[in-house]
C-alpha cells in the first residue's frame, strides 16, 4: 500500500488502465472460449449424430449388406443371390463398429477426425479442451440388432438391450488460444477496445493530469519566492467555469496576490523605518 502511494498521479492513472485492459483481456478470452466451445459442441454433436443416424438406418435391413467388404469385418454372409440375369452374387453383412470406423476415415482431415472407441465407456455425453484439442464423446446405445447378432455368434461379448458399447468421438484439433480469438471474436471488435481504452486513457492525460502537473510546478515556484508567475487565470472568477482545476488556479492566483499585496506592505513599512 505504501508503495502505491509513494506512485505519481499519472503514475496510478497509467496503473488503473492496465488493469482494465487486463481485466478487458482477460474477460474476452474466457467469452470466446465459452462462444468457442458452444460451437465446437454444435458441430460435434451433428456429427456424430450423423454417423449415429446412418448405423440406425442400417438397421431396419438387419444392418448393411454389401458385395465386396473392401477389407471390413462381415459378420454375416448370404449365398447365392441370383440377379435378374441369373447370375449368383454373395451379400456380406458389415460389423457396425467397421462401418462406423470407415465413415470416420472418410470425414478425417487435419482439422478434424472423427473415431469409434469400443474399449471407451460412458454413460452420457462429455467434452473437454485436452492438449490443444477439443476432443466430444458420444456415447453408443446397444440396439436390437447389435444383441441378436451377437447372441448368434460364438465367441462374440454378450450385449444388453440399452447398455453402452463405446462412443464416437469427434475431435477438433489446433484449439490454441489464438485459433480460439480467430474463430469467436472478430478483430475489429478487439480493435475498437484498444483503440477506446488508449483514447480514454489520452483524455485523462492531457486533460487533467497535464493540466494538474502544470499548476504543481508553478505552485512549487511560487513556494520558492517567485510571486511573478502566470497562472493563466487572471480575470477569471470560479462562477465562470466548471472545471476544478481552474477553480483550484484561481483560489491559487487570489492567495498569489494576497501575498505579493503582503510582500508590497513590508517593504513599504521598511522604506519608512
Amino acid at each position: 500500500m505504501k508503495k502505491i502511494q509513494r506512485l505519481s498521479l499519472a503514475d496510478k492513472v497509467a496503473l488503473f488502465f492496465l488493469l482494465v485492459l487486463s481485466l478487458g483481456a482477460f474477460g474476452i478470452y474466457h467469452s470466446a472460449k465459452h462462444i468457442q466451445q458452444k460451437e465446437l459442441l454444435e458441430s460435434a454433436r451433428a456429427m456424430a449424430q450423423l454417423v449415429e443416424s446412418f448405423l440406425t438406418s442400417t438397421e431396419s435391413f438387419d444392418g448393411l449388406w454389401v458385395t465386396k467388404p473392401q477389407g471390413l469385418k462381415a459378420v454375416a454372409k448370404a449365398n447365392g443371390i441370383k440377379e435378374e440375369n441369373g447370375d449368383e452374387i454373395d451379400f456380406f453383412r458389415l460389423h457396425d463398429p467397421e462401418i462406423a470406423g470407415y465413415i470416420a476415415n472418410l470425414a478425417k482431415s487435419s482439422q478434424v477426425k472423427i473415431s469409434f472407441d469400443l474399449r471407451a465407456l460412458a454413460s452420457e455425453e462429455n467434452w473437454a479442451f485436452k492438449d490443444k484439442a477439443f476432443q466430444y464423446e458420444k456415447p453408443i446405445t446397444v440396439k436390437k440388432s447389435c444383441v441378436t447378432c451377437h447372441e448368434a455368434r460364438k465367441g462374440a461379448p454378450s450385449f444388453r438391450l440399452g447398455e453402452t458399447a463405446g462412443v464416437i468421438r469427434v475431435t477438433f484439433f489446433k484449439q490454441n488460444i489464438w485459433s480460439l480469438l480467430g474463430q469467436s471474436l472478430t478483430l475489429d471488435g478487439a480493435l475498437a477496445f484498444f483503440v477506446i481504452t488508449v483514447f480514454l486513457y489520452g483524455l485523462v492525460r492531457f486533460e487533467l493530469l497535464t493540466p494538474l502537473a502544470n499548476l504543481t510546478q508553478k505552485v512549487r515556484e511560487m513556494s520558492l519566492g517567485n510571486l511573478d508567475i502566470d497562472l493563466g487565470v487572471a480575470n477569471l472568477s470560479e462562477e465562470q467555469t466548471r472545471d476544478e482545476i481552474t477553480k483550484l488556479a484561481i483560489s491559487i492566483e487570489r492567495l498569489r496576490k494576497s501575498q505579493k499585496t503582503m510582500e508590497k506592505m513590508l517593504d513599504d513599512d521598511s522604506l519608512v523605518l
